[in-house]
C-alpha cells in the first residue's frame, strides 16, 4: 500500500465472499480471520469443488460494504506452506462499486413453490407444483436441495419465491432455467435455478433481501 493510503476496514470474521478468477469463475468463501492480512477459508464452486489456488493468482473479490454496497477490489491469493490461503487488506482507494450484472449471494433458507414442466412420457399435460427450501439466493438466481431427481438441466420453471423480512414476507414471482442439477457426497441433489426475462424492479428486490440477510448474519456474528 502506497504513502497516504488509508487501509479498508469494514471487513469482519465471518464474512462472505466471493472470488472472480482471470477465468470469470466464480468462487465462494469466508474471511475467518482478519488481521493484517486477511485469512480465508479454501473457495469452493457452486457445486462444492475446491478451488485450485495458486500462489499469487490475481483474482477479484466481491462483498457488500454498509455505505458503497455490493463492492469489489483486485487483489491476489497468497497460499503458505501450512495450507493457510490469505488475501492483502486492500486500501479504501481500491474498493470499487460493483456494477449490477455482478450479483452476490447469500445463503438463506426460505420458502418456494416450484412449478415443474410436465413429463414428457405421460399423455396428461400435467404440470406440479412441489414446496422447497432454498439454499442461497442472488440477484440472478436461487439454488435448492431435493432428496431425488425432480428437474433436468435446461428445463425452464416457474415459481414464487417467499422472502422473510422483519415487517413482512415478499412474494416474488419468476421465470428460471434449470443450470446446473449435482449430486452432494449426502446424496442430496442440489439445483441451481437461473432466473430469466425478470424485471428490474422485482430483482432489485431480490438484491435488496440478499443485503438486508447478510447484514444480519454480520450482527450475529459480532452479537
Amino acid at each position: 500500500m502506497g504513502e497516504g493510503e488509508k487501509e479498508y476496514t469494514g471487513f469482519w470474521d465471518g464474512q462472505l465472499l466471493e472470488i472472480i478468477t482471470s477465468e470469470e469463475k466464480t468462487y465462494f468463501t469466508q474471511l475467518i480471520g482478519n488481521k493484517s492480512d486477511m485469512l480465508i477459508q479454501r473457495p469452493v464452486n457452486k457445486q462444492n469443488v475446491p478451488m485450485l489456488v495458486e500462489n499469487g493468482m490475481a483474482v477479484t473479490i466481491c462483498f457488500y460494504d454498509d455505505e458503497k454496497g455490493l463492492s469489489k477490489f483486485n487483489t491476489q491469493l497468497h497460499l503458505h506452506s501450512n495450507g493457510k490461503i490469505t488475501i492483502d487488506k486492500p486500501s479504501s482507494d481500491a474498493i470499487k462499486v460493483v456494477q449490477r450484472r455482478e450479483f452476490f449471494r447469500v445463503k438463506a433458507m426460505e420458502e418456494m413453490h416450484l412449478t415443474l414442466p410436465a413429463a414428457e412420457d405421460t399423455d396428461e399435460n400435467l404440470e406440479e407444483t412441489v414446496k422447497v427450501t432454498t439454499h442461497d439466493i442472488s440477484g440472478g438466481g436461487v439454488a435448492f436441495f431435493s432428496h431425488s431427481k425432480i428437474v433436468e438441466m435446461d428445463d425452464e420453471v416457474t415459481g414464487i419465491l417467499y422472502l422473510k423480512m422483519k415487517k413482512d414476507t415478499q412474494k416474488i414471482a419468476f421465470k428460471g432455467r434449470i443450470v446446473n442439477v449435482m449430486k452432494q457426497p449426502n446424496q442430496m441433489i442440489k439445483n441451481a435455478i437461473q432466473f430469466i426475462d425478470m424485471r428490474e424492479g422485482t430483482r432489485s428486490r431480490i438484491v435488496q433481501f440478499c443485503i438486508t440477510k447478510q447484514i444480519e448474519i454480520r450482527n450475529k456474528l459480532r452479537g
